[in-house]
């Protein structure tokens, strides 16, 4: 890969749709679309423009065989997505002409664009950094406004200035650092010991804010693990199959139907669910069923939710009780089913396991109340999730990982200031935070976490 190249790939999905977009990126972009592109009557175009658009068709320059009728645009460096000249041919959205029209930009010039080449471009030419870069993807994967309102913050900077503020007041104390150490004989005002210390733990409250931060949004990201407990035949798959919408898992009056976890993903008032129907959690002796409860344990430790499900028309039994007592620590939603028959449960019982969970009666196969068990299933995921009015950020794993570093090298200094260690090992913590945060902005970078970045990215991004 060469930035010098002039890089062309598909900018939309190739198949049957209104339009299709091909684009260019390079210097040779202008010269190429000047050879396959055609402007009726032989109408002349002013290709020293930007941010032109204008009619025509593509044509093979070889034969003079029209490929398609297009719309071309033209964009001059360097206010473009790259900092580089950029040509969007909109085809019609058919696979054929969109990739002729493909093939006619690469047989002239250009070279087909990898993954996330263009956000790449607009990275190493200094357009955004590298922490824009990823919201880039955000926003192209976004499940929910909030999440995309999330994203479309940090594109604008959100999280680098954050970041910059954090570097600035530790550049600041390294500076003083640096100055005793230069000048330890000079006659020049530095902080106190008690006045370094109380910025190195102001620079920590910064990153744990934003680790906290980074913790609680990526629920939007990621969804919530809500699990459906329960005993055989009380109804949960039933109540995943009323969520969904769908016939998802298999109801059947047959006890142990249920064999495996089965887990779809929901949006419920703005909020990514996944939905994990559960095997019943009792007493079984084939290796089968042994593996189903097995696996129901697990997903209750990962669980960020349970709704614990009981049959409202049938009296509390031992199997129930047992249930209550593994997950009674958890936060758990009781949902009471098959509130359209009699009711012979005891919710006194119920209370006892659970005093302060709230509890909804349903009925999943006649949808009464479902309303309501999805507003209180919301209001479960907003005590996970409360993200601070403004500037709401997504710290992504690599992001975490660079601010846990920087913490670990500024407690390190913050540790060896008490201890009072030479101003140079404290120096060399802050370098190496510093250097830490860089990874974030992409000031310090590797091929490595480039291709690590950029090869999730979708052809033509």
């Amino acid at each position: 890969m060469s930035l010098e190249d002039t890089i062309s790939t598909f900018s939309t999905p190739v198949g049957e749709s209104g339009i299709g977009i091909v684009r260019m990126s390079g210097e040779r972009s202008f010269s190429i679309a000047k050879k396959i592109f055609r402007s009726p009557q032989g109408k002349k175009i002013d290709w020293t423009s930007s941010f032109r658009t204008h009619y025509g068709w593509i044509v093979d320059p070889e034969a003079e065989k029209p490929v398609d009728e297009v719309l071309l645009t033209l964009m001059r460096a360097p206010k473009t997505y790259t900092r580089e000249d950029i040509v969007e041919i909109n085809c019609h959205g058919g696979p054929i002409p969109l990739r002729k029209s493909l093939e006619l930009t690469l047989k002239f010039g250009a070279r087909l664009a990898e993954p996330g080449e263009f956000t790449k471009r607009a990275f190493l030419k200094g357009r955004i950094d590298l922490s824009q870069a990823e919201s880039v993807l955000d926003i192209v994967q976004a499940k929910t406004e909030k999440d995309l309102e999330i994203a479309v913050h940090q594109l604008k900077g959100d999280l680098s200035g954050k970041i910059d503020g954090i570097k600035k007041k530790m550049v600041d104390l390294l500076s003083y650092l640096e100055a005793e150490i230069d000048f330890s004989y000079e006659d020049i005002v530095l902080p106190t010991s008690q006045e370094k210390e109380s910025q190195l733990k102001q620079i920590l409250r910064m990153i744990d804010s934003l680790l906290e931060i980074g913790k609680t949004s990526r629920i939007y990201r990621q969804g919530l693990k809500t699990v459906i407990i329960g005993k055989s035949n009380v109804g949960k798959s039933s109540l995943l199959n009323t969520l969904l919408q769908k016939e998802r898992a298999i109801v059947s009056r047959s006890p142990g139907t249920t064999r495996d976890t089965i887990e779809e993903m929901i949006i419920i008032k703005g909020f990514p669910l996944w939905i994990i129907d559960t095997a019943g959690l009792r007493e079984v002796e084939s290796q089968v069923e042994k593996e189903a409860v097995r696996r129901t344990r697990s997903k209750i430790e990962e669980a960020n939710i349970i709704l614990l499900v009981v049959d409202g028309s049938c009296p509390l039994g031992r199997e129930d009780e047992s249930i209550f007592r593994k997950i009674e620590k958890k936060k758990t939603l009781v949902v009471i089913n098959k509130v359209d028959l009699p009711q012979k449960v005891d919710q006194e019982r119920i209370r006892y396991f659970f005093p302060c969970q709230q509890m909804v009666e349903i009925s999943a196969t006649q949808e009464i109340n479902l309303a309501q068990l999805k507003e209180e299933i919301a209001n479960f995921a907003l005590k996970e999730a409360t993200l601070p009015t403004s500037n709401p950020l997504i710290i992504t794993l690599r992001q975490q990982c660079a601010l846990e570093l920087t913490k670990q090298h500024v407690n390190r200094a913050l540790g060896g200031l008490r201890k009072k260690f030479s101003e140079e090992l404290i120096a060399l913590d802050l370098k190496e935070g510093i250097s830490r945060l860089g990874e974030i902005t992409g000031e310090v970078v590797t091929d490595e976490i480039l291709d690590q970045i950029f090869s999730h990215f979708c052809i033509g991004k």
